[in-house]
């Protein structure tokens, strides 16, 4: 009867307590808000207003009037939004391949508390730390046909190099080595941290029912790694996407038109040719195509689970 009493009076003082808190929650609460629509609605609502207007601002100061859908119609006619959509499924598509498979190897092989181990991933991660431009610059001038580092060493070896940033297949293959060398640290760190997790139990339990180290691996490590994996793969794959300064760091999105990418098609859309109207349209048309991609992946996860 007593802590049916003392658990009545608690209840009561906790919502007491709530309620008289309530008002000071909302006097911090409702600034933030008020910020975040500012900084996040308010644009993304601007931008589909303008995605439905005819706006060149090297031809008007102001909006010249709605279109409805007419920007829509046109990116997706246009040879070069294509082309960019094209690039960013290649791009992103052979870096993650890359990143999430040399990631989980270094991992493996970098395992241990040693001095030497933890030196060596030391410097694995330095790629990560140095800013995208400053990447792209270093990589251009490795890549130089006539005196990059690059063709220098496969000339010693007898093999001619390719010209990497003058012909559009190799440019391509450029931007995905460049990124595959600044971002596999980022899968390393979160891969091994994910193995130096698992209960050893586990493992010891696997060898002594004579699983191989393969399949131990694949039977019992990947099934946990798995969800870390899938969400690792989010965050590389929307930071592959949205990708601008390394590209124009390293090809300045040429030759021609051969390594635009969505986001570098807007960019130049929106900030050198000055069609607000079609870059925005481009920007949500960029957004859904992302948003496809991140929500198979979801799908997949869920689908495993």
């Amino acid at each position: 009867m007593s802590s049916s009493i003392t658990s009545r009076v608690q209840s009561s003082k906790s919502s007491w307590h709530r309620r008289h808190d309530l008002p000071w929650l909302l006097v911090f609460v409702i600034p933030a808000l008020i910020i975040v629509v500012a900084v996040q609605i308010y644009p993304l609502a601007y931008s589909v207003f303008l995605s439905v207007q005819d706006w060149v601002l090297t031809e008007s100061q102001t909006p010249k009037g709605f279109v409805g859908l007419d920007n829509f119609v046109k990116e997706l006619g246009d040879d070069t939004f294509r082309r960019s959509v094209r690039n960013s499924f290649i791009i992103t598509g052979g870096a993650l391949a890359l990143q999430m498979t040399l990631g989980i190897m270094l991992a493996y092989l970098t395992m241990g508390s040693s001095w030497r181990m933890r030196a060596v991933r030391t410097l694995l991660i330095l790629p990560m730390v140095i800013a995208p431009v400053a990447a792209g610059t270093l990589w251009r001038i490795l890549l130089n046909y006539r005196a990059g580092l690059v063709n220098h060493v496969l000339s010693l070896v007898g093999i001619q190099g390719p010209e990497w940033l003058a012909t559009p297949d190799w440019a391509i293959v450029s931007v995905i080595l460049l990124d595959t060398w600044q971002w596999t640290p980022f899968v390393l760190l979160v891969v091994g941290a994910a193995i130096a997790s698992i209960p050893d139990d586990l493992l010891e339990v696997a060898a002594i029912d004579g699983a191989s180290r393969w399949k131990t691996f694949l039977y019992v490590e990947l099934p946990l790694l798995m969800p870390l994996l899938l969400l690792t793969l989010v965050f590389r794959m929307l930071e592959s996407l949205l990708s601008l300064d390394s590209i124009y760091s390293l090809t300045f999105g040429g030759p021609g038109y051969s390594t635009y990418t969505l986001t570098y098609y807007i960019y130049t859309l929106g900030l050198r040719s000055f069609n607000f109207g079609a870059a925005a349209a481009s920007s949500w048309m960029f957004m859904v195509f992302a948003s496809i991609c991140i929500g198979l992946v979801f799908w997949f996860q869920r689908r495993e689970r």
